[in-house]
């Protein structure tokens, strides 16, 4: 099957080739193409397009020569591809447009490596912005059973993660009362390198009433430019109900600094909701508690860490207000200039945005 996937884009690019007079071995023995060959999940990626053509009203074979030509002219994915709409872009507007090549230009120049790996483990992040985390947390590979069984006391529930894990990958809610054995409990975090284990946030009761199964959240982007924290987006991320963490399976929506939706609720597979798949709740009209101290609550923690300007923060809302839930130095993009997101006519301009904030810095990207 991968192998049908891999001659189909052989032949979309012949043709573009021919047609565009840029047949050249330079092209099309280039490590970008090899590689980006190679990492692509076929299956999802054809679920993709084939679900574009029939909602543009299109031919398949259309819709996949259109997005090879994206490929080609602007090195975007297919998930660029589908969430910013690029089958109904002009080209003016497809250059104000991130991709994930010119995404990780941005991330090389405004988030180094060699600081980035200092926010790659969570234990060191929560230690880093520790005045903006309220929870009691413990690092069991420093830890003995004993004190591990002095943590868990009195508590209801608490998470476990992995150090390294990404979008909620290696999250587990923990039962405190309902696990019988603790010792196995920590050999068993220890061996799943779940090494993180923290106290259970209790949420606002305005997003307990949206959906109470998870910590709902809002993640804020913000760039720092020469001492000032510019914020970039807000968004208001609901778990579906159906695990016990944000990102795996969310709803999301855009926020104003008032904390009023000003998006339709989508998911990541072009489906829009009007109410919560599961507790039913209507979102129309939902404002947000505590927006504007979430929004200086972020603008003070990214100048914790300077050399790491380009960052995405996830807030919890509780009783007392905004709580840091973990700090991603690789922001995500896509969902930002998700066309869904935005009202019918709006300009999806994210790279511009950035453009125009960094101003003459952004000669020394190398995108």
């Amino acid at each position: 099957m991968k192998k049908d996937y891999i001659n189909n884009f052989s032949f979309y690019l012949v043709i573009y080739f021919i047609i565009y007079g840029k047949i050249t071995l330079v092209i099309l023995m280039s490590n970008y193409f090899i590689n980006r060959i190679k990492s692509i999940q076929f299956k999802r990626m054809n679920e993709v397009l084939n679900r574009e053509a029939k909602l543009n009203h299109r031919s398949r074979l259309s819709i996949k020569f259109d997005f090879f030509c994206r490929v080609l002219e602007s090195k975007l994915g297919y998930v660029d591809y589908m969430k910013g709409n690029y089958a109904n872009l002009n080209k003016d507007d497809r250059k104000k447009m991130l991709t994930s090549e010119n995404y990780r230009a941005l991330l090389a120049y405004l988030n180094p490596i060699k600081y980035r790996v200092t926010m790659d483990d969570k234990i060191v992040c929560n230690k880093i912005f520790r005045d903006y985390i309220k929870r009691t947390y413990i690092d069991i590979r420093v830890s003995t059973i004993d004190e591990f069984k002095k943590f868990l006391k009195g508590k209801t529930n608490v998470f476990a993660k992995l150090v390294d894990g990404f979008g909620g990958d290696g999250v587990s809610k923990i039962k405190v009362k309902e696990t019988k054995d603790i010792e196995k409990l920590y050999k068993d975090l220890l061996k799943k390198r779940q090494y993180l284990v923290e106290e259970e946030i209790i949420q606002h009761d305005k997003l307990n009433e949206i959906n109470k199964f998870a910590i709902n959240n809002i993640r804020v982007v913000t760039l720092l430019k020469d001492g000032e924290v510019h914020i970039l987006e807000r968004v208001l991320r609901i778990n579906d109900g159906l695990t016990d963490t944000i990102s795996s399976h969310d709803i999301q929506g855009r926020l104003d600094n008032d904390g009023n939706l000003i998006s339709r609720m989508v998911d990541d597979d072009l489906n829009v909701f009007e109410t919560h798949p599961v507790t039913g709740f209507r979102f129309e009209g939902i404002k947000i508690p505590y927006m504007k101290e979430t929004i200086d609550f972020c603008k003070k923690a990214a100048l914790e860490i300077p050399n790491i300007r380009f960052i995405g923060f996830d807030i919890a809302i509780t009783k007392d207000g905004p709580e840091l839930i973990e700090v991603n130095p690789y922001p995500c993009y896509t969902n930002y200039q998700y066309y869904l997101m935005h009202d019918d006519g709006e300009k999806m301009n994210y790279l511009e945005q950035i453009k125009n904030i960094l101003k003459e810095e952004v000669k020394n990207v190398k995108w």
